[in-house]
């Protein structure tokens, strides 16, 4: 079992059903994801520890998602996650400024730094004429608001591998230290403290110096979908 932990209640849920009912009974390739949340926001830390509680079998891989957002005040909190992380074999998929980003990327490619801010992301999201349904995304209460059900999800399907070659382009381009893809590890963790933090930052394709509350605009959630095999067929391009 693949249990994946997010820090939001709607969006990365129903993404995550996205992907387990279209691509989680493919011939040879056959996965399921366990989505954990609390019902409520969390931070990166309390994200974290969900994952951990909730993936009792040693054999479970872990993955906690969550965001930069700087207007949520959570500088502190991302250093803190990252290093309960490495230390207890949890990957982490971060998204800078948001996981917005990582919808947005399965439509267009986006390299503007926002420090840390969301609202061009989702600007660019409601507008972009491919993203069917996202017109008034955030805009309303409910699963109305930040659900993908109906056309949101069906725009974003079949869009993974752009998204995912988007996302990569994106480490290629960090500033900071000698970020590339190519470096990346998605392979499991099996156990508790199975590789040196040097090691386990270096997974995300950053340099170990990469600061990732630096890595404007970027989303690690392509990793994830690479683990599952999904999107990956130019996975050698920078």
């Amino acid at each position: 079992m693949i249990y994946v932990a997010t820090e939001g209640e709607k969006t990365e849920r129903d993404y995550i059903a996205l992907l387990n009912k279209h691509y989680g009974e493919r011939e040879g390739q056959k996965f399921r994801l366990k989505h954990c949340n609390a019902g409520r926001g969390l931070r990166p830390t309390e994200t974290v520890d969900l994952v951990i509680a909730t993936a009792a079998d040693p054999d479970d891989e872990k993955w906690a998602l969550f965001d930069r957002d700087s207007e949520d005040q959570r500088d502190d909190d991302i250093p803190e996650a990252m290093r309960k992380a490495a230390a207890t074999g949890v990957q982490v998929a971060l998204s800078h400024p948001s996981f917005e980003l990582w919808l947005l990327l399965h439509f267009q490619q986006f390299t503007s730094q926002e420090g840390g801010r969301n609202s061009t992301v989702l600007d660019r999201l409601r507008a972009h004429r491919d993203a069917k349904g996202f017109q008034d995304y955030d805009q309303q209460s409910g699963d109305r608001g930040k659900g993908l059900g109906g056309q949101r999800g069906n725009s974003l399907v079949g869009r993974e591998r752009a998204a995912v070659r988007n996302a990569r382009k994106l480490v290629s381009l960090c500033p900071y230290g000698s970020c590339s893809p190519k470096g990346a590890d998605f392979s499991p963790i099996r156990e508790p403290r199975a590789e040196s933090p040097q090691v386990w930052r270096l997974r995300s394709g950053h340099a170990a110096s990469c600061d990732p509350l630096k890595r404007d605009p970027s989303s690690d959630v392509w990793r994830l979908l690479a683990a599952l095999g999904i999107g990956t067929e130019d996975q050698q391009e920078a």
